[in-house]
């Protein structure tokens, strides 16, 4: 059993380090930490397989478990693209909106019917305020008890 650990020790500690030199995908972070923990595996597996010539030593579990899961996360992660952002024709410029379109140029017999369909209306308006005003006199508007 103790070969057998040693070994996977070092198959483990050369799966995290090679997954995290080889994928590229990785952010910087994951990658050095990838290689962080692989340097750790295969440091103490030589420790084992060297220095220790008897005693207690430390079964890890996930020596077994950790590599197999750095490398679905390292596959995953390079087969997802990363989302497109917009890019502006030169970085650290921000894109300027285009200007808003230009109203439409009214002739001067455009401008005369509006003008005078506008004061219809408020005619109408004015006429219509008279006549219910009226109806009340001074008075105010007749509730009935």
């Amino acid at each position: 059993m103790f070969g057998f650990y040693v070994v996977m020790l070092f198959v483990s500690g050369i799966v995290v380090i090679s997954v995290a030199l080889a994928a590229s995908g990785l952010h910087p972070g994951r990658r050095v930490v990838n290689v962080l923990i692989g340097t750790a595996f295969l440091g103490y597996g030589i420790y084992l397989a060297v220095f220790f010539q008897s005693g207690e030593y430390r079964i890890f579990f996930w020596v077994f478990i950790l590599p197999i899961s750095l490398l679905a996360d390292a596959v995953r992660t390079a087969e997802a693209p990363a989302p497109r952002r917009p890019t502006s024709p030169r970085p650290g410029i921000p894109r300027r909106r285009p200007a808003p379109a230009p109203s439409p140029r009214r002739s001067a017999a455009t401008r005369e019917r509006m003008a005078a369909a506008k004061s219809a209306q408020l005619e109408a308006l004015r006429a219509k305020h008279a006549t219910k005003s009226d109806g009340f006199g001074n008075r105010g508007p007749s509730t009935s008890a």
